[in-house]
C-alpha cells in the first residue's frame, strides 16, 4: 500500500525486520514494508479537512524500557527523580498535547537498543499518538499531514542529532551563533535564598524588597564571586486580593516594597550585575489586573485534573498575548530589565507553544537583546526561546536526585539545539534536605557542562569548603570560553 505520506528515515541502512517500516533514503518518498492500519477518527479543525481524517498506524518492534522525553508530570515525584522520563509498562501519548510538566522534551521516542523515532510536524498533532503495549510493540499513529522520522541502527544519540538538524532545516531557525555578551553570564536568582530566610509557611513569596536586593548584592561582592545577572523571583509583584493566586496576572511590583522600582534595578545596574525578572506570565487569576480588564485572557482552569474556579487559570492562547507580553515586558525594560525568567509552562503542548511564541515575539520586537529563558526544551519550542533551564531539582534522601539532574540536562541538551542552557539553582530547590554534602555532590555534576552556571542560595549557611568550591567553579567558568549553547545537532 502507498505511504500518503514522506516518512524521512535515515539513509543508507537497509530494511528492517519484516512487518516494521522500511528505512530509505531521506530524500526519496517510498512506499514503506508497514504493516498499515487505516481508521477514521471523524475529526475536523479549521485548518484541516471538513470530512474524516485517515490514520496510519505504524508498527515498531521495541525493547523497554523507552525513553520518552516529552513526559514530565508536574507531580511531587517530578521533583526528584528522573526515572519518569522510561516507560516499561503500557501507555498511550500524545506528545503535543500532553502537559508539559516541570521540564518536557520532544515528541521523540527511543528504545532500549538505541531505536529512534519521532515527529516532524505540529499539523495534525491531535492525532499524533505513541501506544506501547508494555511488551514489544510501539505502534504510531501517523494522521494525514503527519511525517516520522525512523531509525533503526541503534546508533540513538546520532539519529536525534540527525533529526534534530533535518527539525532545525524545517521550523526554520539557525543555531546561536553571535549572542549578547551577559547571556553568557553566571546567574544569581533571589528565590530559594527567599525561601531558606522565610520563617511562615508562604513567606517567601513576601520577602522580597529593596533592601533585600541590596544585602543579597552585599554577600555577593563579600563572597567574591563573579558580576552576572541578577533575577528576582516570585514576589516582587502585587497580590490585589491578598492571596498568592491573584498576583498571576497582576505584573506591577508592589509598592511597599518596592517604592521606587527603577531605582532597585538602577542599584543592580550600578553594582555591575544585569537585572533580571522572573514573571509566570502562561498564568492568570480572575481577581489580577489583566484578568479583571481583559476577562478574554482567562483560560481553562485544569491542568492534569480539575480545580476549584477561584484558583488561578491557565491563560487562553487564543486571546491577543502579544498585546499583553509587549505591554509587561517593555515596562520594565523601560526600569532596566534585561532578562525575564519564564515560568509556569505547565499547561498543555499544544496550548503553550502559542504562548511561547507570543511572549518571545513580543519581546524581540521590543529588544532582539533581551534575554528570554523557559523550561520547555523541545524542538518546536526551540525556535522561541533563547534559554532553556534545566529547572530547579528537590535535594533530598528520599529521592534519587542524582537521576534527575542527569535527565533534565540531558532532555535540555537534545531537544532544545542551537539555544542556550542554564544550569539551574546549584544546590537545590529544597532548603530543608539542602546541606554541605548533597551541594557539593550537586556542584560536581555540572562541572565541564554545556550552559552557565545559576546560584540561587547563597552558600555560606553550609561552611568554608562550600564558600570555596563554588566560587572555584563560578570563577573558572567565567574565565573559561563559556560553552553555553546545545551544539546537539549534525553540523554541516
Amino acid at each position: 500500500m502507498d505511504n500518503r505520506r514522506n516518512f524521512i528515515k535515515k539513509a543508507g541502512l537497509g530494511l528492517a525486520a519484516a512487518g516494521m517500516v522500511g528505512v530509505v533514503n531521506a530524500q526519496e518518498p517510498k512506499k514503506t514494508n508497514s504493516k498499515i492500519e487505516q481508521s477514521e477518527d471523524g475529526y475536523a479543525t479549521s485548518s484541516s479537512f471538513k470530512t474524516a481524517r485517515n490514520i496510519e498506524k505504524i508498527k515498531l518492534k521495541v525493547k523497554a524500557p523507552l525513553l520518552v522525553p516529552y513526559h514530565s508530570e508536574n507531580t511531587a515525584a517530578e521533583k526528584g527523580t528522573g526515572h519518569n522520563f522510561f516507560r516499561s509498562e503500557a501507555f498511550v501519548h500524545n506528545p503535543f498535547t500532553i502537559n508539559c510538566g516541570g521540564i518536557s522534551g520532544s515528541p521523540v521516542v527511543m528504545d532500549a537498543d538505541g531505536k529512534f523515532v519521532g515527529f516532524m510536524t505540529s499539523y495534525g498533532c491531535e492525532n499524533s499518538v505513541f501506544s506501547f503495549d508494555g511488551r514489544e510493540t510501539l505502534t504510531v499513529s501517523v494522521p494525514e499531514g503527519q511525517e516520522l522520522y525512523v531509525d533503526e541502527s541503534g546508533k540513538g544519540d546520532e539519529a536525534w542529532r540527525a533529526y534534530n538538524t533535518e527539525m532545525m532545516r524545517r521550523l526554520h531557525f539557525e543555531p546561536f551563533k553571535v549572542i549578547p555578551e551577559f547571556w553568557k553570564d553566571v546567574e544569581y536568582c533571589t528565590w530559594v535564598e527567599q525561601k531558606k530566610q522565610s520563617k511562615v509557611r508562604q513567606g517567601h513569596f513576601k520577602l522580597l524588597s529593596h533592601d533585600f536586593i541590596k544585602d543579597y548584592i552585599r554577600k555577593i561582592n563579600e563572597l567574591g564571586y563573579p558580576k552576572g545577572k541578577l533575577t528576582l523571583d516570585h514576589g516582587w509583584g502585587i497580590f490585589p486580593d491578598g492571596t498568592i493566586e491573584s498576583g498571576f496576572g497582576s505584573w506591577y511590583p508592589d509598592p511597599k516594597t518596592f517604592p521606587d522600582f527603577r531605582k532597585t534595578m538602577d542599584m543592580i545596574s550600578e553594582n555591575g550585575f544585569t537585572p533580571g525578572l522572573w514573571i509566570a506570565f502562561p498564568k492568570v487569576h480572575h481577581n489580577s489586573i489583566i484578568g479583571k480588564s481583559y476577562p478574554d485572557i482567562l483560560g481553562d482552569w485544569r491542568s492534569n485534573s480539575p480545580s476549584s474556579p477561584t484558583a488561578e487559570r491557565w491563560i487562553n492562547p487564543r486571546a491577543d498575548i502579544y498585546e499583553y507580553a509587549s505591554e509587561v515586558i517593555n515596562r520594565f525594560y523601560k526600569m532596566g530589565v534585561m532578562k525575564f525568567k519564564i515560568d509556569m509552562s505547565y499547561n498543555t503542548k499544544s496550548d503553550m507553544i502559542f504562548i511561547h511564541k507570543e511572549l518571545y515575539r513580543a519581546a524581540k520586537n521590543i529588544d532582539q537583546t533581551i534575554e528570554m529563558e523557559f523550561h520547555v526544551p523541545d524542538i518546536f519550542f526551540a525556535k522561541h526561546t533563547d534559554v532553556i533551564r534545566t529547572n530547579d531539582i528537590w535535594i533530598d534522601d528520599k529521592t534519587d536526585w542524582p537521576s534527575r539532574v542527569k535527565m533534565h540536562y540531558e532532555m535540555s541538551m537534545k531537544s532544545c539545539p542551537g539555544r542556550l542552557i542554564n544550569l539551574d539553582h546549584i544546590g537545590g530547590n529544597d532548603t530543608v534536605g539542602i546541606n554541605a554534602e548533597r551541594w557539593l555532590q550537586h556542584l560536581e555534576m555540572y562541572k565541564g557542562k554545556t550552559g552557565y552556571p545559576l546560584v540561587s542560595l547563597l552558600p555560606h549557611y553550609y561552611g568554608q569548603k562550600v564558600i570555596d568550591k563554588t566560587g572555584e567553579y563560578l570563577w573558572e567558568y567565567q574565565k573559561s570560553e563559556r560553552k553555553v549553547i546545545s551544539d546537539f545537532y549534525t553540523k554541516g
